[in-house]
């Protein structure tokens, strides 16, 4: 399959077979419902480095697609048929398609609607994830129309429908009369005695399209006709009588008509199809494409794979394969039974040599690395991390698993050398060499030897490598080597099991030992072989055995780390946000305030205008009543002073304007030790000063009289400000506000620090009252809630809503919660002149 991009036998051909990417493609090919898209992604080939962006653009787009069919559900692509072989059969005038192929081609077309159908619910319903794949289904077009024809020509049995056209309906209208008329009279020959003896059987049938009787061979001439056919046993021919030719005749140029009228409505179909051609045909390519491209996807999730960031250039900051997963194993296997592993190439490392016991991944390590180099190739999502960074390497070079070929009397090691002889012989700095047991397979020492050298020829050609082996005097050179790491299989020796994940920094330890010890061999014998180890064979197992050890501890407290900061970087993230989104949410209630008092104003201005409009008109009339009435009697009437009004209106917006204060007033404590019978004090929600009338040893409670000679009870921090001997009954304003204007200042006063307003007096008398203005529907539905419960809890009856007129959703808001509160039997608005829909009056159950 990969042939035909490589020469044949070529390293980069072996690689890709020892990979395994064919199997790969296989499992993508499947996610394919499409015949052509299975045949193009079991084809596809390795892209060459010079398609990185291309490359980088097709990840891109898989990905976005693995998402869009997460949410959305994949593509309904079934029935899809290739039509390219039916349109090059109409590519001539006059040339036209069986009713079969044409059913297909209309089924396809009704398939090409499933796809439109879907497109259209994405974009409407996951418009930012359709976004990122637009371009695949732009050239989609619809061919109902065409479709719709083929139908209403053809059944479901392949056959022309009568209605085809109003020339066919007529030429089998006289065909079945026909037909009739020749059974009928074949059918009168049969029913006379006298031929009772001569017929085989009594029955009109058929041979050559002309009906005919069935008469005993001995018989054949009594009664005079055409004889077309014999029986198989030679006792029945089949006689076309003379009287019934004309009538056969004539039935057999009807089915010529017939035959010919619909090769005519095929004819006028294929001319539609020869005139759609160019349109369906970039039309079934773009559906070929969107088919591989949500095959990809599918592998994709099937793998819980992502799209990683392409390098055109490494060598500067290096590259990084983290949680990378080998894609046979994640394809099959659940995902718990799969171990990820880290492959680390930071700047200026070429090269890891990777040891450790047998069984314990280093071969899978290399194929990992080398099957993700070449699926990264071929465009499709890898089975690693999103962070995780990835040359394009233009060449994958692998020497992995036994190379003995008996024909051409080849031993395992000498197969192995000429697989490394070819791969240095291509290698370069672009090239990523997998090397599996380099050197093994003849005289340790020697293949040490040799393997160190290939490492040295390998790290000149700068060429990024991944070496495994067994031999200590490699992993020294490794472990000691500049721009090599030496990288450990971690093993667990206390369950004698491989752990599968790469350590780095380390040399692995082989333990051929302790798992001969775990497969039941005897203690003497291990005894024996560990006193014919050399002492350095000795010292240097000990020594890797405590790096490693190091190193596993070393490993946990990093991981540690590294929780630790990303739990410190969460955390000062979710605090830069809530600072960002307080912000925002002071600057939104500064906002609305601004908003809601440009609205008065512009409300009475609005009103202001139409009553000098008004004003004027009157002044006119009035003037003119002047000319034609006793001036004498008109002196003593006032005078319209439009000016005054004017200064009125301004002053009036100025007020308003304060109703919004531009910073927030730090509480006044009060000393509440020096309050007195007799004293003057401001209340929270009064605009006028009160008279302390009695207070309670305790100085929990207090009674004032309030400015209407009310009394009320209430504590100590209702005081809002202390004003010792000053005369009461002066207001905050300056009087020239009317009666209504007094009235909506004093609803805006009450309750002004939103807290549940015992002891203050309502408009309507009540004895507690909140003030929600200014509020969003969410915070008022929680300070609502405690109020009604407190309000219960103190036995009120009847408490005060203010929440002013606004756009009307916080009073929507409140009066959906006061319905739902088990404790509020009514609720209303008062009259006008106690606030109106500003306000609403909230009636409690008796406890």
């Amino acid at each position: 399959m990969l042939t035909e991009h490589f020469s044949v036998l070529t390293p980069e051909v072996q690689a890709a077979r020892i990979l395994e990417l064919d199997r790969v493609l296989v499992l993508v090919a499947a996610k394919a419902c499409t015949a052509a898209g299975k045949a193009a992604l079991l084809a596809l080939k390795p892209a060459t480095v010079e398609d990185v962006p291309s490359l980088k653009e097709n990840l891109r787009e898989t990905a976005a697609f693995m998402a869009l069919n997460r949410e959305c559900g994949a593509v309904p692509l079934a029935g899809v048929e290739d039509l390219k072989p039916f349109l090059e059969e109409v590519r001539f005038p006059e040339s036209w398609l069986p009713p079969r192929e044409l059913l297909v081609i209309a089924r396809t077309f009704a398939a090409l609607e499933s796809v439109l159908n879907y497109r259209d619910k994405v974009e409407e319903r996951a418009a930012d994830l359709y976004q990122p794949v637009v371009s695949v289904f732009a050239d989609i077009e619809s061919f109902t129309p065409l479709a719709r024809l083929i139908e209403s020509c053809i059944n479901d049995e392949e056959e022309i429908r009568d209605n085809a056209s109003l020339e066919l309906k007529d030429i089998r209208r006289r065909i079945a009369s026909s037909r009739r008329q020749i059974s009928f009279q074949l059918k009168e020959i049969l029913a006379n005695p006298e031929f009772q003896p001569l017929i085989q059987d009594n029955l009109v049938t058929i041979r050559n399209q002309r009906y005919v009787l069935p008469l005993r061979t001995n018989f054949r001439s009594a009664i005079p006709g055409i004889i077309h056919d014999h029986s198989r046993t030679r006792q029945t021919c089949f006689v076309e009588p003379l009287e019934s030719v004309s009538l056969n005749n004539n039935l057999a140029v009807l089915l010529q008509e017939e035959k010919q009228e619909e090769i005519n409505i095929l004819r006028m179909i294929g001319d539609r199809l020869r005139q759609l051609a160019p349109l369906i045909i970039e039309t079934m390519e773009q559906v070929l494409a969107l088919d591989k491209l949500q095959a990809k996807a599918l592998f994709g999730e099937q793998i819980n794979a992502s799209a990683p960031v392409l390098q055109e250039s490494w060598e500067a900051e290096g590259f990084f394969l983290k949680d990378a997963r080998h894609p046979l194993l994640a394809a099959t296997l659940p995902k718990n039974q799969v171990v990820a592993i880290d492959i680390e190439f930071p700047a200026g490392r070429c090269g890891l040599v990777i040891s450790g016991a047998n069984t314990g991944g280093k071969t899978v390590s290399l194929k990992t690395a080398g099957l993700i180099a070449l699926m990264a190739r071929c465009g499709l999502l890898l089975p690693v991390a999103p962070e995780s960074r990835l040359p394009l390497f233009s060449k994958v070079l692998a020497a992995i698993g036994d190379e003995q070929n008996l024909a051409a009397s080849l031993s395992t090691f000498s197969g192995h050398l000429l697989a490394v002889k070819a791969i240095l012989e291509r290698a370069d700095s672009n090239s990523l060499v997998l090397l599996d047991e380099l050197g093994v397979g003849t005289d340790p020492k020697e293949g040490a030897a040799l393997a160190q050298a290939v490492l040295i020829e390998l790290k000149q050609r700068r060429a990024t490598f991944m070496v495994t082996t067994h031999y200590n005097d490699v992993k020294s050179y490794a472990y000691e080597e500049e721009g090599i790491s030496s990288v450990a299989v971690a093993f667990d020796p206390a369950n004698f099991r491989p752990l599968y994940h790469l350590q780095y920094g380390v040399p692995g330890l082989s333990n051929a030992l302790l798992i001969a010890r775990n497969l039941g061999f005897s203690e003497a014998l291990l005894e024996r072989a560990r006193s014919l180890l050399g002492e350095g064979e000795t010292r240097t197992t000990n020594l890797a055995a405590q790096l490693e050890k190091r190193l596993a501890h070393t490993a946990g407290h990093e991981k540690e780390l590294l929780k630790l900061k990303q739990q410190a970087r969460i955390e000062g993230e979710r605090l830069q946000r809530l600072t960002v989104e307080l912000a925002s949410e002071k600057e939104k209630i500064q906002a609305g305030a601004r908003e809601q008092v440009a609205l008065l104003v512009k409300e009475a201005r609005q009103k202001f205008k139409v009553r000098i409009s008004e004003l004027e008109v009157a002044k006119g009339k009035l003037e003119g009543a002047i000319k034609a009435a006793d001036k004498a009697a008109l002196k003593e009437l006032p005078e319209v002073k439009v000016g005054k009004l004017r200064n009125a209106f301004n002053e009036a917006r100025d007020e308003i304007y304060e109703l919004v204060p531009e910073t927030v007033e730090v509480p006044v404590v009060v000393d509440l030790d020096i309050l007195d019978i007799g004293d003057q004090v401001m209340i929270s929600g009064q605009n006028k000063a009160a008279t302390i009338v009695a207070v309670e040893p305790s100085r929990k409670r207090l009674t004032v009289v309030l400015d209407s000679n009310l009394r009320v009870t209430l504590t100590p921090d209702r005081i809002s400000r202390y004003l010792s001997g000053a005369a009461a009954g002066h207001g905050v304003g300056d009087g020239t506000r009317g009666e209504s204007s007094i009235k909506i200042s004093n609803l805006a006063a009450h309750g002004s620090d939103c807290g549940l307003g015992r002891g203050t007096l309502g408009v309507t008398g009540a004895a507690q009252v909140l003030n929600l203005i200014g509020k969003r529907v969410e915070e008022a539905t929680d300070l609502l809630t405690v109020f009604i419960d407190q309000a219960v809890v103190d036995g009120q009856l009847r408490v005060e809503i203010i929440h002013g007129h606004g756009t009307g959703r916080l009073r929507q808001g409140i009066h959906e919660t006061l319905k739902t509160l088990p404790y509020v039997s009514n609720f209303f608005h008062p009259d006008g002149a106690s606030g109106g829909a500003a306000v609403t009056i909230v009636e409690l159950v008796k406890r």
